[in-house]
């Protein structure tokens, strides 16, 4: 499972088969049915919500390039989640 605050890279697929890749951060997690699902919010200031990491998906969170990636450093998202948190500034997204 992710943790709050944790760096994530989301792969969207688009209907000609590419993929875009975009990194986030989880701002919520829930289980579902006993699966985790996240709310991330991404670099470009706007949220996906109800992710898993199930590659089935068209929008999901990427767990192979968030391993090499963002757990080893080289990718590090730019949203200070930990303030916003502080601050009670992190967006209110509920499905």
């Amino acid at each position: 499972m992710y943790k709050l605050g944790e760096s994530v890279i989301v792969t969207e697929r688009n209907k000609d088969k590419s993929e875009r890749h975009q990194v986030g951060v989880i701002i919520k997690q829930r289980k579902i049915k006993k699966q985790p699902f996240y709310d991330v919010l991404l670099e470009t200031r706007s949220a996906r919500i109800i992710l898993n990491t199930a590659r089935s998906n068209k929008t999901f969170i990427n767990r192979t390039l968030s391993e090499k990636l963002c757990e080893s450093g080289d990718i590090v998202a730019t949203i200070p989640y930990h303030s916003l948190a502080e601050e009670d500034l992190l967006p209110f997204i509920d499905s």
